[in-house]
């Protein structure tokens, strides 16, 4: 490999809020990567520290331009600068997307276990939460399309979120999934968007499937930061191909002081999706490394705690179920007695009650680490 996962950058007593932690934890829990960010990205921002001036930015029709052959190139998508809308990130796109296309009381609807922000950007905004529960099934999840319609209709929904991939349950949505949940929506009149921040995180041999490639009419959230470990840059995207409608969202934008680009984000997203598909493969199967040591050990150590995860991105999704305890309770004392910290399922809806996330995205002696601790914890439940 060219690029070198086992190595990684020390965060602890830093001000990172991923490794704000004892001396003798281990964090696996928040969607931020352990890996060095990639050196090209890190000459990039140290080019642009140079200039001496960090004033007011903009982003460039080169930043655009990197966002287009990235979509084109790796995931066969056309996209359209003039329909891109510079973010800061995508749950405050999501967040005044929400104020921006429904009024206060309207209904909007989400499905569930998802990202936590997704209930919080709803209600948050005086928004009344519509929830339809996927169907947990052999180890897998589907969406409950029947449900799914019965409620739009009930409630006269008038927004729908999308999470594609889909955290915490790893799911790569098939084609057929999108358009039959697109058509239901259609039929009524929602709006969707889709959150497609953890699209390049995908295991080799799959791939996934543009929510745009179904329709036009998609609002969709897009960002580096997850396969690249930006977080901190704060640079997101939102396209929107109605022209009147991305006016309308980019004024709101601005309204909400959410518009204006981070001056080293820039340089940085640039040097990203214009030299980065290398480091993106090999980051995808290191991680695969890391997933199957999981589902192995697992397998061989603790078979009643079930690998349930799909193909997309770095945060498994864990059933404990046999184990009688709340999740909560479960990773509270998981922590408490170990030191492992992981994310309980219910920060993801009711329904996710039975599950723990962990984030692999580390090296792999930190996962093997990581299933020590859960080991120890298990001992004699």
């Amino acid at each position: 490999m060219k690029y070198n996962f086992d190595k990684l950058s020390n965060r602890r007593h830093t001000h990172s809020e991923k490794w704000n932690v004892k001396d003798n934890e281990l964090p696996m829990w928040v969607a931020d990567m352990d890996f060095m960010v990639m050196p090209e990205i890190q000459e990039a921002v140290k080019k642009a520290a140079t200039d001496g001036s960090y004033g007011y930015s903009y982003p460039t029709e080169e930043f655009f331009k990197a966002y287009q052959y990235w979509w084109r190139s790796r995931h066969d998508l056309e996209l359209d600068t003039k329909s891109m809308i510079y973010v800061t990130g995508v749950v405050s796109a999501l967040d005044s997307l929400v104020r921006t296309l429904t009024n206060e009381n309207d209904n909007v609807m989400i499905l569930s276990p998802v990202y936590n922000n997704f209930f919080t950007v709803v209600t948050n905004n005086k928004r009344n939460l519509i929830v339809s529960d996927l169907i947990y099934q052999n180890d897998n999840f589907y969406i409950d399309y029947q449900d799914v319609e019965e409620k739009v209709k009930k409630h006269n929904v008038k927004l729908f979120i999308f999470c594609n991939p889909h955290n915490p349950v790893g799911k790569i949505w098939e084609k057929e999934d999108i358009e039959k949940l697109y058509n239901i929506l259609a039929k009524y009149n929602v709006q969707m968007i889709s959150d497609e921040i953890h699209c390049d995180i995908v295991d080799p041999g799959y791939k996934y499937v543009p929510a745009l490639s179904i329709s036009n009419d998609i609002i969709t959230c897009i960002a580096p930061s997850k396969v690249f470990n930006l977080a901190g840059l704060h640079s997101a995207l939102t396209v929107v191909n109605n022209p009147e409608l991305k006016n309308k969202i980019e004024a709101a934008f601005y309204h909400d002081d959410i518009g204006e680009a981070s001056y080293f984000a820039v340089p940085a997203v640039i040097a990203a999706y214009t030299q980065g598909a290398q480091y993106v493969d090999e980051l995808n199967q290191y991680l695969l490394i890391n997933k199957e040591y999981v589902k192995n050990y697992l397998k061989d150590n603790l078979p009643h705690v079930k690998y349930v995860s799909g193909h997309a991105t770095y945060l498994l999704w864990l059933d404990i179920s046999y184990y009688g305890l709340p999740s909560d309770r479960f990773a509270k004392e998981l922590r408490e007695q170990t030191g492992l910290f992981i994310n309980d399922g219910l920060h993801y809806g009711k329904n996710g009650g039975a599950f723990i996330r962990v984030n692999v995205a580390t090296s792999l002696d930190n996962v093997k680490d990581a299933m020590s601790r859960l080991s120890a914890y298990l001992k004699g439940k």
